[in-house]
């Protein structure tokens, strides 16, 4: 696989019983157009992408092992580096009827996929733990809500902070669009972005709609990540071609890549109807998500 097309490094069954003296009670009735709940959590989809969706709770995935910690509290030359999956306890929301044509993604461990078709809300006091063993540490101050919202709000206001706390071994690229959108309970920020490794150009199935929010209690961190597809937009490979620049000329398009940046993002503006899903879509879709606190 070339490297510069790498970009990942990241349910229980109830039971009971009733009285048999007593009636079952009727089925509650649903509607297409009732909210889909993931927990405390509900959010309201379009018909044909909730026939499909996949509700999980999944639970934190810190970046060490027990064992692996004491070893680096020994020895710092054994430290780890977190992948996009390393992440606090959190509700997916995964639904892959959002999928444009031509687009796949990893359903054995989707939490790996950058890009894949899903919401996730995280418990956001857990993001220090998620980089530890997972138990909480003394002094920790790497991803406070403060900084979260820091950040988050930043790229509304024309700064380029660093987006989120789920890591990458890449740049994220061509952050264009942004735009903030209120949902019950808190707001955040969705942009169209690309995260690259080394210089390359917009393709189908890396470009995607991203959405980073908080709950105005600081108890619930969202993120949010749709590929996207339209017209004209090239397909993953050595030899894509887009808006006259060509991976197979590499040279070229890394002394002119400020250039083609600025083109790029000038022609997404353009052709923004055009993205496949909507955006008003998907914009609908993050407002109509109710995230007012974790418990």
């Amino acid at each position: 696989m070339n490297r510069r097309h790498w970009l990942l490094l990241a349910g229980s069954a109830l039971s009971g019983c009733r009285d048999e003296h007593k009636p079952a009670p009727a089925p509650t009735q649903t509607s297409e157009a009732d909210p889909l709940k993931a927990g405390p959590f509900s959010v309201t989809l379009p018909p044909e992408w909730k026939a499909t969706a996949i509700i999980e709770k999944v639970p934190l995935r810190p970046l060490y092992t027990e064992d692996e910690w004491q070893a680096f509290q020994k020895d710092q030359s054994l430290v780890l580096k977190p992948s996009w999956g390393c992440r606090p306890e959190h509700w997916a929301i995964r639904l892959p009827a959002a999928l444009p044509k031509g687009i796949d993604f990893n359903t054995k461990d989707p939490g790996d996929d950058p890009t894949a078709p899903q919401i996730l809300i995280h418990r956001l006091d857990q993001w220090d733990d998620a980089f530890t063993n997972g138990k909480p540490q003394e002094g920790k101050l790497a991803f406070t809500s403060g900084h979260l919202r820091e950040r988050m709000d930043g790229i509304l206001n024309g700064q380029a902070p660093r987006p989120c706390p789920a890591f990458m071994d890449a740049s994220l690229s061509y952050r264009c669009l942004p735009q903030r959108i209120d949902f019950n309970g808190g707001h955040g920020v969705r942009m169209i972005a690309e995260w690259e490794i080394e210089t390359d150009l917009m393709t189908k199935g890396d470009l995607h709609y991203l959405f980073l929010g908080m709950s105005d209690d600081n108890s619930c961190q969202i993120i949010a990540t749709f590929p996207i597809d339209l017209p004209g937009l090239p397909e993953r490979g050595e030899k894509a071609e887009h808006l006259g620049r060509s991976l197979a000329r590499y040279e070229e398009l890394e002394k002119g890549y400020d250039a083609y940046v600025t083109d790029a993002e000038a022609w997404l503006k353009q052709h923004q109807a055009e993205i496949t899903p909507k955006l008003d879509t998907l914009d609908a879709m993050l407002r109509s998500l109710v995230a007012k606190s974790w418990a």
